[in-house]
This record gives structure tokens, C-alpha cells and sequence, in this order.
């Protein structure tokens, strides 16, 4: 997905040169900024790889993450409680929250993987649940952490064109969208169960 954001960042990204602190620095602000705002970082990742090697990668990797915790804590404490108002009155969303709330890290570890929804999104999704912080910091740093190291690579190699391409990819990405649907609907089943009034 190309937009004039992204292609401006890009192309910024290959003005600024190699990898110095300053670039750095730079790289690590945008990507902490990106927590917070929905677009997909897939592109800009490949980008930062092709102008500064895959070595950046540990560099979004962390700023991406102290970006999410930032992203995380927002949603908790400032639209938190308006959503739990909103899911008073719908048992059924209400359950389906409290899968998420029991099913935490795997829910995480998956989205984190490969789900095609953008990091910042997941960010407030997950702060509207009640995952605590250490849970989701953790699982956001190690499960963000392959796609990371991926498309810096494929950015710094030159290949980042295959993404479009890779079936492989694309398979792995709705293997993960099923594994998460199912285990939400799992949950959600279970938890109706014991709801069930008795006969």
C-alpha cells in the first residue's frame, strides 16, 4: 500500500545516507511515531533496510516497541472506560473482550506475526482490553521481532519487491488470520458455556 506518507519517508530515509546516530535517532522517531498512527510499516521497514542495512533493524525493533507501550497505555487510560460503557449493554462483544482479556499473549503473539491489520491499530485494540502491561510488552517485542528482521533484510538485499510476489508470504499471513479467529471463536464458545443457565 503506497501512500504520499509513506513514499516521502522513504525517500527520506535515503537521503539521510549510512547509519549514524543522528540517522538513527531519526529512524527510531519515526518509527515510534508510527505506533501511534494507522498506516502499514511494512513498507517503510523495507525502506529504512535498503538505506541503512539490516542492522537497523534492532533500532525499529526497540522504537517500534517503546512506541507500542506508549500506544498501549494512551488507549488504556484515555478511551478505556468509554469502551467498557459501550459493551455493557452487548454481552456478546463483552465476551468476545474478555477471550481476548484470557487468551492474552497467544492472541498477540499471532496478530503480531503476520495478522495484515496495522501495528497501531492492534496497539489500541490490545489497551482496550485488560492485558497487562508486561504481558503485551513482551510478546510485542519477541513476535514483532521476525517480521522486523525479515523486511530489514529483504529492504537491504534488494528483494523487497518479492513481497507482492511471495505466495509464501501470503499463505503464512492467513494461516495466521485463521489461527486467531479460531481461537477467539473457541474462547468465545467456552465462555458461553458457562453462561448457559442450567436445564
Amino acid at each position: 500500500m503506497n501512500s504520499p506518507i509513506l513514499d516521502t519517508i522513504s525517500a527520506w530515509f535515503q537521503n539521510l545516507g549510512s547509519l549514524t546516530p543522528g540517522s538513527a535517532m531519526a529512524v527510531g522517531l519515526v518509527f515510534l511515531a508510527m505506533a501511534f498512527i494507522v498506516l502499514p510499516r511494512t513498507p517503510l521497514i523495507c525502506a529504512a533496510g535498503a538505506a541503512f542495512g539490516w542492522k537497523v533493524a534492532g533500532i525499529i525493533l526497540l522504537s517500534g516497541t517503546i512506541g507500542a507501550i506508549l500506544a498501549f497505555l494512551t488507549s488504556r487510560y484515555v478511551a478505556s472506560n468509554w469502551f467498557r460503557k459501550r459493551l455493557e449493554g452487548k454481552p456478546n462483544f463483552g465476551v468476545i473482550a474478555q477471550a481476548v482479556d484470557e487468551e492474552g499473549w497467544r492472541i498477540i503473539a499471532l496478530m503480531r506475526l503476520g495478522v495484515p491489520l496495522p501495528g497501531a491499530l492492534q496497539n489500541y485494540l490490545f489497551g482496550l482490553t485488560r492485558i497487562d502491561i508486561s504481558t503485551y510488552s513482551i510478546s510485542t517485542f519477541v513476535f514483532t521481532a521476525p517480521q522486523v528482521f525479515l523486511y530489514s533484510f529483504l529492504g537491504a538485499t534488494g528483494r523487497a519487491s518479492l513481497l507482492d510476489e511471495n505466495l509464501g508470504i501470503s499463505l503464512i499471513a492467513m494461516a495466521l488470520i485463521m489461527a486467531t479467529v479460531a481461537l477467539i471463536a473457541w474462547r468465545v464458545r467456552v465462555l458461553l458455556s458457562r453462561r448457559a443457565p442450567l436445564a
